[in-house]
């Protein structure tokens, strides 16, 4: 039997957990599945646990739905009051009593503070900002192999751990998950010992509006800006992309390139070496499609790319295309849709 933890976020001040936490607790499933005739009689048991004061019960089923044979929930009032020292600490005491072959970890701001604090003091390796995720039999053993780019995003490396529990962290809106099973599961509950921060006091809490409003999660539709909207270092076009965008509740996203040309802000990045989405309608302006790019945005449903070079990678990979001048075609949308 082999065990897998997904470690679950759950969304801030509420009692629901996070799309990215039923996204790998479904790969999991789906990665299990693919695996068992790998190994003769080899089966997997998917714990999907979260840190909170409370979880809503309809969570729970969701969960399950997504694959997870069990949901713990390691209860504190102390995770009201974020802290990465507290959330490890109280992970770690969890798992010194219920051991597993595999953790996953989703690649947030919290994920990424977690995981290598939970890591470190069970003494094993971590896999960060994974895109893929797999099993291969070595030495007759199943053995996690996640993918992450590498060199600057020019090469995907497949890297296995040499020590347990094998880790990995992945990136949000990797994988389109699926809540299909109708299925129940088993729920605990479990209480882990007080840890005072010591070596933080916490002064204030302050919300941040803009990270909602700036953040890909939940996107139905995406405006895409390429180095084709760029003049120079005017933004006049991915400013008239952004206007046109408020117009249908869309999110802007941004090749590499403009973030490089400090022409778009790091955050708006898709790709390899930025945000990854799942969005129902991708429309790509002015984009040539490279690799790193389409990695962050091929799980969109509907992908419509408008370019003047017919030979265009993003042609490849779009379900529309539309072979024109990506700053015409914005001109006349802005005309029709913002004056």
């Amino acid at each position: 039997m082999k065990k897998i933890i997904v470690y679950c976020e759950k969304i801030p001040h509420t009692d629901k957990m996070s799309d990215v936490s039923y996204e790998l607790i479904n790969k999991a499933y789906k990665v299990a599945q693919e695996s068992k005739s790998m190994i003769e009689n080899e089966d997997f048991y998917i714990t999907a646990v979260v840190l909170s004061s409370e979880i809503d019960k309809k969570e729970i089923k969701k969960a399950y739905s997504a694959g997870a044979d069990k949901v713990v929930l390691i209860k504190s009032d102390s995770f009201d009051i974020f802290s990465s020292y507290v959330l490890a600490n109280c992970f770690f005491e969890y798992y010194s009593k219920n051991p597993a072959d595999v953790i996953i970890f989703p690649a947030t701001t919290t994920g990424r503070m977690v995981a290598p604090r939970v890591t470190t003091m069970l003494d094993t390796g971590l896999v960060a900002d994974c895109v893929g995720l797999e099993f291969i039999l070595r030495e007759n053993k199943l053995r996690l192999a996640p993918t992450r780019p590498t060199f600057g995003a020019e090469l995907m490396a497949t890297i296995l751990s040499k020590k347990d529990p094998q880790c990995a962290t992945i990136r949000p809106n990797t994988f389109v998950f699926d809540l299909f099973l109708d299925k129940e599961g088993v729920f605990e509950e479990f209480s882990p010992n007080s840890y005072s921060e010591t070596r933080f006091k916490l002064i204030r809490t302050v919300m941040d509006k803009t990270v909602e409003k700036d953040s890909f999660e939940g996107a139905k539709i995406v405006f895409a800006a390429g180095f084709g909207l760029a003049e120079g270092k005017n933004r006049v076009y991915i400013e008239k992309l952004e206007k046109l965008a408020k117009v249908f509740d869309a999110k802007v996203a941004s090749t590499r390139k403009l973030v490089d040309f400090n022409l778009m802000p790091h955050k708006n990045q898709v790709g390899q070496t930025g945000a990854s989405i799942n969005a129902d309608l991708y429309i790509a302006f002015g984009i040539s499609g490279a690799i790193q790019h389409i990695q962050g945005m091929k799980n969109c449903k509907t992908v419509v790319a408008i370019n003047s070079d017919n030979d265009a990678p993003i042609f490849s990979y779009a379900d529309y295309k539309i072979q024109a001048d990506a700053k015409k075609v914005l001109d006349d949308l802005y005309e029709h849709f913002c004056k």
